[in-house]
């Protein structure tokens, strides 16, 4: 029952526990050993060399599902095994029916062997009860029922995946994806064929299949979060070829029924627009807007609606050709994935309080919900076919939040749950603020505190942490409720203070000034879109510092100037009221860090992997490498964020994200 790797003296993991499963499983099956041999050596070649036996020599009852699933298993080589033991639970139980109690086990890093291991002896005992279950009903003759729901893999590889469509002959399916890294590529695949066909086109985002066979894509692509990108909007054949640009500067978009033309998402100074056609907007949002589906008639388009960019917490619309907005649903943690039902008369959407529960919900124009399937570690749903087949993934997303602390040569990981980011280190470098967005704290988040020598976590309170106090008595946060609340916790003794927020909706970034009398918070008001205000901490409505379109503020180390992004790239704002001024080679690309101490700007392209630190003088707009940042191990890493750094320059922290994903068509769902 040993792994080919234990047999070469290499070292095991969940993987190896994985092979040995599929052996037990083999020899339950067929009555023999998977491997066997005269002697220990002759076994321990059996398990290098050879593959046992097809089940159907021994057991022809055996279903190819089933069979299919244990090859995998058997692999030899790890990379090419079941990744993990919620995996395989997912394959068992989309076979059998069965929902094994151990579905919600959250997704864990490798970097944790203890939790990996008691996860993966939960789950297997789960799906080894449904095999079990499965050979008895049918060597004592009973007739197994089958499944109302079915899910077929379609995808193999450890990626990261971003979409996915039905082509108009309903058997061939695109998708785009990455492997190492966020630079996407489309795909297509055959449910009866396994294994992809790549287009042979780096860097272009799948968008959209039209009822014609046309493809709608991004080229020159940045990544900007969760599972889309911007970039230049283009069509090309589904069966190949280079693509031709339309339009620049568009995130997502949809082709109509007829396949004549396209509703988009794209920026537009500042504000987040749904267009259809180009230049005729249908709806606007501060925060963002996302997903945008045609209904099946042509009549109206679903979309996400979210507060913040680029939090994907949000509500659930539609919005007729005239404009007329209807929201469906509201009030959830996170939404990934919409399309709509094979009749056209309910929206299906995918959500939840967290990523490795969500739920595949439909919803009627009138607002009626119900749960239109759920299964292990969370599904999102990505297209429906007339027929009603579903292409569906499972997403798992976690973060690794990086930290070195003062005096030492090396980072380690501090995350606490699943969704760490840091946020902020205190002047010396030996406290941490940082957030916590698994939904396993509640929906609003939680406000943490750290020692960066791995101390345990301090809960402040509910919401996403924003900065730290240069004395480091107090954070800065914003609670996500509707509407948005700016809270100051104090990281001692002492009670919570509720910051006035006038008409402010909605936040995207919050920062002390060194004085710690002020705070300069970004967001926007009804109707307009984000920018940037000063607010005393004792109290009194904000005052914008900025003009609309200015977002990730930061205020300079004398607390003169405040820089801000535009879409142009950064502008330096006096706070007196006179004119601002451009950095010069900046660009909308790059995330905003902060100053530096000499009055510099510290910048970072948070979507190239590994990502680079630059220091940047806010006049002549000279750059200097500060450093790189990034995964030892590329796979599903999609960004690098919040790159923190100690006043002191004695130490750093940074969070990044990756998302593995499978892909699966889903027959008899409703």
């Amino acid at each position: 029952y040993m792994a080919p790797e234990q047999v070469r003296g290499k070292p095991a993991d969940a993987r190896s526990d994985i092979f040995a499963f599929g052996a037990i499983l083999y020899e339950m099956l067929s009555g023999k050993r998977a491997f066997h041999g005269d002697s220990a050596a002759d076994t321990m070649m059996a398990i290098l060399r050879e593959d046992p036996p097809d089940l159907s020599v021994t057991n022809q009852n055996v279903s190819p599902g089933l069979e299919r699933i244990l090859r995998h298993c058997l692999e030899k080589n790890p990379e090419q095994r079941f990744q993990s033991a919620r995996d395989l639970a997912f394959d068992v139980e989309a076979l059998s029916g069965l929902s094994a109690p151990t579905t919600r086990v959250a997704a864990i890093p490798r970097a944790r062997p203890n939790r990996v291991l008691l996860a993966a002896a939960a789950i297997l005992l789960a799906a080894l009860a449904a095999a079990v279950s499965y050979f008895v009903g049918r060597r004592a003759g009973t007739q197994v029922a089958k499944p109302s729901r079915t899910f077929q893999p379609l995808s193999f590889a450890q990626e990261a995946i971003f979409n996915a469509r039905f082509a108009p002959d309903g058997k061939t399916l695109v998708y785009s994806a990455a492997r190492k890294g966020n630079t996407p590529e489309i795909i297509s695949v055959r449910p009866d064929f396994p294994g992809g066909k790549p287009a042979g086109l780096a860097g272009v985002q799948l968008l959209s299949v039209s009822s014609r066979g046309e493809l709608a894509v991004l080229t020159r692509v940045r990544y900007v979060g969760h599972s889309f990108f911007e970039g230049t909007l283009g069509r090309m054949p589904l069966e190949g070829g280079a693509p031709r640009e339309v339009l620049a500067g568009v995130r997502e978009a949809d082709w109509s029924p007829d396949g004549n033309d396209l509703a988009i998402i794209r920026d537009v100074n500042g504000k987040d627009r749904l267009e259809f056609p180009v230049g005729k907007v249908l709806a606007e949002a501060g925060g963002y807007l996302s997903n945008p589906r045609f209904s099946r008639d042509g009549k109206r388009v679903a979309f996400f609606e979210h507060p913040t960019k680029y939090d994907d917490r949000g509500l659930v619309a539609v919005v007729d050709l005239a404009g007329k907005k209807t929201v469906l649903s509201e009030g959830w943690w996170g939404e990934e994935g919409l399309a709509w039902s094979a009749d056209g008369t309910e929206v299906l959407f995918s959500a939840g309080n967290a990523y490795n529960n969500f739920k595949v919900y439909s919803v009627t124009l009138d607002g009626r919900r119900r749960i239109a399937a759920e299964s292990a570690g969370g599904l999102t749903i990505l297209d429906v076919a007339p027929d009603g087949r579903w292409i569906a993934s499972r997403d798992d997303f976690f973060r690794e939040m990086l930290v070195q602390a003062p005096g030492e040569t090396a980072e380690r990981d501090l995350a606490w749950l699943d969704l760490s980011a840091a946020r902020s280190l205190s002047f010396d470098g030996k406290m941490l603020l940082f957030s916590e967005e698994s939904g396993s704290v509640g929906v609003n988040y939680a406000v943490c505190l750290r020692g960066t020598d791995g101390s345990p976590v301090v809960r402040l309170g509910e919401g996403e942490a924003q900065d730290l106090s240069r004395d480091g008595k107090w954070a800065l946060a914003v609670v996500p409720t509707t509407p948005q609340q700016l809270v100051l916790y104090p990281t001692g003794a002492g009670e919570p203070r509720r910051l006035e927020r006038g008409g402010v909706l909605g936040y995207d970034s919050a920062r002390f000034f060194p004085d710690g009398k002020r705070v300069l918070a970004c967001g926007h008001e009804a109707g307009r879109a984000v920018r940037c205000y000063q607010q005393s901490v004792e109290g009194g409505l904000p005052r914008p510092v900025t003009p609309d379109g200015a977002t990730q503020g930061e205020v300079s180390p004398d607390g003169r100037t405040v820089v801000a992004m535009t879409t142009g790239g950064l502008r330096v704002y006096p706070m007196d009221g006179g004119s601002s001024t451009a950095v010069p080679g900046t660009s909308v690309d790059e995330h905003l860090m902060g100053w530096d101490s000499d009055g510099t700007v510290l910048v970072i392209r948070s979507s190239e992997i590994p990502a680079t630190v630059e220091r940047v003088d806010v006049r002549t707009g000279k750059r200097e490498v500060v450093r790189k940042v990034g995964a030892p191990d590329p796979t599903g890493v999609l960004n690098v964020r919040e790159v923190v750094l100690s006043e002191d320059g004695r130490a750093h922290a940074y969070t990044f994200r990756r998302m593995i994903s499978h892909l699966f068509l889903v027959e008899g769902a409703k």
